[in-house]
């Protein structure tokens, strides 16, 4: 019998094994921390405090959702954030308009932070997404060798992605026909392959707030708040320096939105 059980109990993993591929306990998971336009060249103090902050929560990686400088191939300014970044932090970037402008910026981005402007990785079955919304002759849209590599990278089987650009899919009142709205039909070719593909989270920044909406079951974050000067100063408009730190849960990922002062002003998940 315990033989049996054995066989059992094997078949079962087996078919587990098949059903979830990427599938992984709660430890398995990274927490992370995210900001954006974070205006490096003009500003460092909202940096250095997410650097902390993070620092505090024993988190390693990070994510920057673009304008991580502010003059396009500069490279004191790549320096400067290499520098103040770390060589014992990870980070991912979805480079904006003040990173690449240009094939001569672009140039310097790639020689610099020696990493494409767009690429997937996975951690279990999560898959994470870098975009760049600021490609040369693309600006303001995902298109071209850029969107035949995201439709075939989508077909790869994950249970959940996670997403990152620098222009929003869905700006606010601030943003309008300056985001990715300034094309209708290309993004909504980008909205629909997120929600064909279980991408449950898009951060952007680029509008220099915090916002938070749903679409189709998608949560789009705008996360701009990281140094560069704000949109509004209306705070219930999402006008205040910011960052997010995201923790792995028994039931998936928190993530918690902290203004410069270290004060909670946001809570939202991904249940796994």
């Amino acid at each position: 019998m315990d033989r049996l059980r054995q066989t059992w109990l094997l078949i079962l993993l087996l078919l587990c094994m098949i059903i979830h591929p990427h599938a992984g306990t709660g430890a398995d998971y990274p927490s992370f921390g995210v900001i954006g336009d974070t205006k490096i060249g003009v500003t460092e103090a909202v940096y250095k405090r997410f650097l902390e902050k993070t620092a505090q929560e024993g988190i390693d990686i990070i994510f920057i959702t673009g304008d991580v400088i502010d003059h396009p191939g500069a490279t004191k300014e790549w320096e400067r954030f290499l520098e103040l970044t770390g060589s014992k932090r990870t980070f991912h970037i979805a480079p904006g308009n003040h990173d690449i402008n240009s094939f001569k910026s672009l140039k310097v981005y790639k020689e610099i932070i020696q990493k494409p402007p767009y690429y997937a990785f996975a951690v279990n079955d999560i898959q994470f997404i870098i975009l760049c919304t600021d490609l040369p002759n693309e600006t303001s849209k995902v298109t071209g060798k850029q969107l035949e590599w995201l439709k075939n990278t989508l077909k790869e089987p994950f249970a959940q992605r996670i997403a990152f650009l620098h222009k929003p899919l869905f700006p606010t009142a601030f943003g309008r026909r300056y985001d990715l709205d300034r094309y209708p039909m290309d993004r909504d070719i980008l909205h629909d392959l997120f929600v064909q593909h279980n991408v449950k989270i898009v951060f952007a920044g680029h509008e220099h707030l915090y916002n938070r909406s749903g679409k189709d079951g998608i949560t789009y974050v705008i996360t701009g708040g990281g140094g560069a000067r704000l949109l509004t100063f209306n705070e219930e408009h999402g006008g205040f320096f910011h960052y997010i730190v995201a923790k792995r849960g028994k039931e998936g990922y928190i993530f918690s939105v902290y203004d410069i002062n270290d004060t909670l002003r946001d809570t939202f998940y991904l249940k796994q």
